[in-house]
């Protein structure tokens, strides 16, 4: 059987059914919108090749979750075993999450500098790209879309608050955040000092190559140990300095 494999191994190196049959076995799907779960599976594949770092699972933060499963930067690592705590303010939006992921931690309230309440502009009932914490991105859309929002309260937690509740003991490998404008204020709610997540993954809009080292987030994640992996527009990924590939 062995001398079999070998032989038919033979027949097909360089040809173009050999070259197909290598291309599915690298076939990937990806969740997210633009790709950022693949990098993100590229980075841990590297992680293990080059430090011998094997991550088979720990827990994520997803900070405006959105949708369980379209344009998800965590479904893929839901799938592997990983335990996400899917964070959006949306109304009833955690009924879905409930459903689809039910492993997962789902919170529907919004990552705040304090614990207490707040208001929440809803342009649309269901998850919306538009919904948002922050006032001036309310405003900005109003003036883009033509549409005026609501304003609902909803509950805020700090992101320290949140992992103090529900991580566990977990590892904490990576936390993703999409808030429209809001991603300074709930980087500051951490305690990186306690909770320091291997990558952060950010939806930053108002930057460009030219202003991207001045950019607030990549300020203040580099005072707190963290360097730009790469920017999947429009992500920054951010790594631990613990974390970082060497080669």
């Amino acid at each position: 059987m062995k001398r079999l494999k070998f032989a038919a191994k033979q027949l097909l190196d360089g040809t173009a059914l050999h070259e197909h049959l290598a291309g599915q076995r690298r076939q990937r799907v990806g969740y997210s919108q633009n790709g950022e779960d693949l990098h993100i599976r590229s980075f841990y594949d590297r992680l293990a090749h080059d430090r011998n770092i094997l991550v088979n699972s720990g827990c994520i933060v997803d900070i405006g979750a959105f949708r369980p499963i379209v344009f998800s930067n965590t479904y893929y690592f839901y799938k592997q075993g990983c335990h996400t705590i899917n964070i959006d303010p949306t109304p009833k939006s955690m009924r879905l999450f409930n459903k689809v992921r039910p492993r997962d931690t789902n919170l529907e309230l919004a990552i705040a500098g304090e614990d207490g309440k707040g208001i929440f502009y809803l342009f649309d009932d269901a998850p919306s790209v538009w919904n948002t914490m922050d006032g001036e991105a309310a405003r900005c859309a109003t003036l883009k879309i033509g549409v005026t929002p609501r304003q609902v309260e909803i509950q805020c937690r700090r992101l320290e608050t949140v992992l103090d509740e529900h991580l566990k003991n977990r590892a904490l490998e990576l936390l993703s955040i999409d808030a429209e404008g809001f991603d300074i204020e709930i980087l500051k709610s951490n305690n990186f000092s306690k909770y320091k997540p291997r990558l952060i993954l950010i939806e930053v809009h108002d930057t460009s190559i030219n202003n991207l080292a001045k950019h607030p987030v990549i300020i203040y994640l580099y005072e707190n140990g963290y360097q730009l992996h790469s920017w999947i527009n429009p992500n920054l990924l951010f790594v631990n300095n613990d974390s970082l590939l060497l080669s």
